[in-house]
């Protein structure tokens, strides 16, 4: 009779211990927002793409969700805020922030690690055939699409305006903006990237042009934004009508932490995506033209922040010599 009264009181505690066994597994999963962009925008097939090479490769130790946002001043931002764990974004915009300086003067932080230095890619310039646009500087006046929560947008308009262009700026998000081009509310807007899923979307619907600089157009910018003009040749054919080499001002971006994440997740997920680079960097044109897959030099020519403390553990090991002036106060 005893163990028949105790065999429901076994029963019990084992389900008790199994679930609490369970529960303590679970909370070993270190749980990353990773900052991204709109759906629609092909940098986040890249985060995407990331997280799940990432989340095949460090299952029951990380778990990676992209996570959509307005841009890439919005994921500064949000990292500034910890709402997000890791995001993508422009190389030089996070400087600017780290060292609170230009437009996020005390409005920065210093507290941003960099985890590797991405890829480099266009600002492709495009306008509506039709609409009297056939360069630069016939975009002065003109209803142009400008998202302020973009770092693509930000160094857009300090492109144009360093050399007197001065667009009607339509402000909206990168979503919205790809709508107002296709409904021709709008007559020009700019985006980032060889085979970029929104050119292709609006191309689909009309004939447009792409607009080219000139390297006089990128000495003015360097003499007024100094160590922002890079340049970006855009091989013909890369987009249908596209019958020449275009001549665009360069743009990178990088991934980034907040400080506070623990080192050894960094360390974990820096190591992995190193180990599959290759198939990282496969995701989308923009990562593959843009050499991704080239993670360390990219780190080197692109970063100018320093890096996490997990990431710096993670390339020595790789057998890397980190420079001076990527390595935080906290690695010192």
């Amino acid at each position: 009779m005893l163990m028949k009264k105790l065999w429901p009181l076994s029963i019990l505690l084992f389900l008790f211990l199994t679930l609490t066994s369970y529960d303590v597994q679970a909370e070993k999963v270190s749980r990353i927002k990773w900052g991204a962009l709109p759906a629609r925008v092909g940098s986040f097939t890249y985060v995407a793409t990331l997280s799940r090479v990432l989340n095949d490769d460090l299952k029951g130790q990380i778990s990676i969700s992209p996570v959509q946002t307005g841009g890439f001043i919005e994921n500064l931002y949000r990292l500034k805020k910890k709402t997000v764990h890791c995001a993508l974004t422009h190389n030089q915009a996070a400087y600017a922030f780290y060292k609170k300086i230009a437009d996020f003067k005390g409005k920065g932080s210093n507290q941003i690690r960099g985890l590797w230095g991405g890829y480099l890619a266009p600002i492709l310039q495009v306008a509506i055939k039709g609409r009297g646009i056939k360069n630069i500087y016939d975009l002065s006046g003109k209803p142009y699409v400008l998202s302020p929560s973009s770092s693509s947008g930000r160094m857009t308009r300090m492109f144009l305006e360093s050399l007197g262009i001065r667009p009607d700026y339509k402000l909206m998000g990168i979503a919205s903006g790809i709508d107002a081009m296709k409904a021709r509310t709008v007559d020009a807007f700019y985006r980032i990237g060889p085979l970029d899923s929104a050119i292709l979307e609006v191309q689909s619907t009309m004939e447009i042009d792409f607009l080219p600089v000139t390297e006089s157009d990128l000495a003015q910018f360097e003499k007024v934004w100094p160590k922002h003009a890079i340049k970006y040749t855009l091989p013909a054919n890369t987009y249908k009508g596209q019958n020449e080499p275009i001549l665009n001002l360069g743009y990178t971006c990088g991934d980034y932490s907040h400080a506070g994440i623990h080192e050894d997740v960094i360390y974990k997920i820096v190591m992995s995506a190193y180990q599959n680079r290759k198939k990282i960097a496969s995701a989308v044109p923009i990562t593959v033209d843009g050499k991704w897959a080239d993670m360390w030099n990219q780190t080197v020519k692109y970063m100018k922040i320093p890096l996490h403390k997990g990431a710096i553990k993670a390339y020595r090991e790789l057998g890397y010599k980190i420079p001076n002036e990527l390595i935080p106060p906290e690695a010192k």
